[in-house]
């Protein structure tokens, strides 16, 4: 759980400076830079343990420091309460979730300031990653994503984030 939060808070703190920083040094996305964003995103969904995924994670995450068009928003609330936010592999789906969030702004940049729609389809991207973990691991426990993939199937998915996503500043 610690290891959670020191990672959660060293990212947002590269990605504020960063973004600081970068803003000023550069302009929007390219076509090219949000196609493969996209790509490594659904690679990284799908492969989460391939060779390439710990260099698509770093790219990401420079990334969207760097462009200032495309920002993600950091909440683990819309998981549910935030201590149950612990077991195998939550710092890779803690940024699975930037991830898939910024996916889902580059496939719909009319939807950008919609935080609920977003934060949805990072949790959707999260639960991709983590039944590929799954796939692969099938010793991996983590009871909250197992959980969401009921809620999920239950179709109340996008209710269950919306009331969740309230808790998130």
């Amino acid at each position: 759980m610690l290891k959670t939060y020191i990672y959660i808070l060293v990212t947002v703190i590269c990605l504020c400076f960063t973004t600081a920083i970068s803003a000023q040094k550069r302009g929007a996305s390219t076509p090219e830079e949000r196609k493969a964003a996209v790509q490594m995103v659904n690679f990284l969904e799908t492969q989460p343990f391939a060779k390439e995924a710990k260099d698509y994670r770093a790219s990401l995450l420079y990334f969207l420091a760097e462009v200032p068009d495309i920002t993600v928003k950091l909440c683990t609330n819309v998981f549910g309460e935030s201590k149950k936010f612990k077991g195998d592999y939550d710092a890779e789906l803690t940024g699975q979730l930037a991830y898939s969030q910024a996916k889902f702004i580059i496939e719909n940049p009319d939807k950008a300031n919609d935080e609920t729609a977003t934060y949805l389809a990072g949790v959707e991207g999260v639960l991709r990653t983590w039944e590929s973990i799954k796939k692969e691991k099938p010793k991996a426990k983590f009871k909250l994503m197992d959980e969401l993939l009921e809620i999920q199937k239950a179709g109340t998915l996008a209710e269950y984030v919306k009331a969740n996503a309230a808790k998130c500043k």
